[in-house]
């Protein structure tokens, strides 16, 4: 059996109790949110990186480094 002080809320009226059901609901959209926070911290982290890599590409481009070993 669940634990009832789990499932109680008070507001200012007086103290209710949920149904199981409404709890797991709850919990559930806790969960959604946490789940749609972190996929938009991992797209920005995937977005970054594509940008670092796309800078590094450029910039390499700029460099001829290899041009430079060669002449030596």
């Amino acid at each position: 059996m669940p634990n009832n002080d789990n499932i109680v809320w008070k507001d200012k009226t007086g103290t209710y109790k949920l149904g199981y059901s409404q709890k797991l609901m709850k919990e559930q959209v806790q969960w959604q949110k946490i789940n749609f926070a972190g996929k938009i911290a991992l797209i920005a982290v995937i977005l970054i990186l594509i940008i670092i890599v796309l800078f590094v590409l450029y910039r390499l481009d700029a460099v001829n480094f290899f041009s430079v070993v060669m002449d030596k």
